[in-house]
């Protein structure tokens, strides 16, 4: 077996594993614009005819192999063959997590009806970000359990009660869901950062009235799509702490 074959072998090997632990995400429904194809001949057919299409344009052919092609402790990502709606094949890749637990962002309010924000220097952006608390999903772990931990972790206070708010799709063009939004009732205000916050790359806190978090909005300076998500969910279920 040669190099690439083996290769192909371990990465769909990867794949009927993950296929036989998380079918949903593996299904098609009626009138799906994507189908996947499951096919070994035919997998191996789009994986060769992208090889030669990537090859063409000066890139690795393996970027054009089916099934899991990377993996580590914080995401999976994974290339479907997939036929479109004209009927032809080609590939499409997903980022998921993978554990089968619940990531979580929280919305964190203070006792006197405050929201704390967190300023986090973000790699993907190399920015730093206004936004609220969240953390990736742990084995086993659910929501309501990884929105407490993460609030713990970079606030420093623990969390009275957490609500679920609702689901969170972030990136339906090439993500995986599986995140949770909470609003959570701390327990104290902080008095400052917790151990851990600078390498978690948190610099500082900030403590906003609601109308006040509204006009880091309007301003432009609050855009992390899981703190905007926190504000409306809260909003439309009654449970934003002032006037939207």
């Amino acid at each position: 077996m040669s190099d690439q074959q083996s290769r192909r072998a371990a990465r769909l090997a990867a794949y009927d594993a993950l296929r036989a632990q998380r079918p949903q995400l593996f299904e098609n429904p009626p009138g799906a614009a994507f189908e996947i194809v499951l096919d070994p001949v035919l997998q191996e057919q789009v994986a060769d005819e992208s090889a030669v299409k990537l090859a063409g344009r000066g890139l690795p052919e393996q970027n054009g192999d089916i099934g899991v092609v990377y993996a580590d402790q914080y995401l999976l990502l994974v290339r479907d063959a997939v036929r479109f709606a004209d009927g032809s094949l080609g590939t499409y890749i997903r980022q998921m997590s993978p554990h089968l637990g619940t990531g979580a962002a929280v919305l964190p309010l203070l006792p006197d009806g405050r929201i704390l924000l967190v300023k986090h220097f973000r790699h993907a952006t190399r920015r730093w970000h206004w936004e609220i608390p969240r953390g990736f999903a742990e084995p086993g772990a659910d929501g309501a359990t990884t929105a407490a931990r993460e609030v713990e972790e970079e606030v420093g206070v623990p969390a009275d009660k957490v609500i679920f708010l609702g689901a969170l799709d972030s990136d339906t063009g090439a993500e995986v869901g599986g995140d949770e939004i909470y609003l959570a009732h701390l327990s104290a205000v902080p008095a400052e950062r917790p151990p851990g916050a600078t390498e978690e790359g948190i610099d500082e806190f900030a403590m906003v009235t609601p109308d006040e978090f509204t006009q880091m909005i309007r301003d432009g300076v609050l855009g992390d799509a899981f703190t905007l998500a926190a504000y409306a969910q809260a909003v439309v279920k009654g449970l934003w702490p002032g006037k939207a």
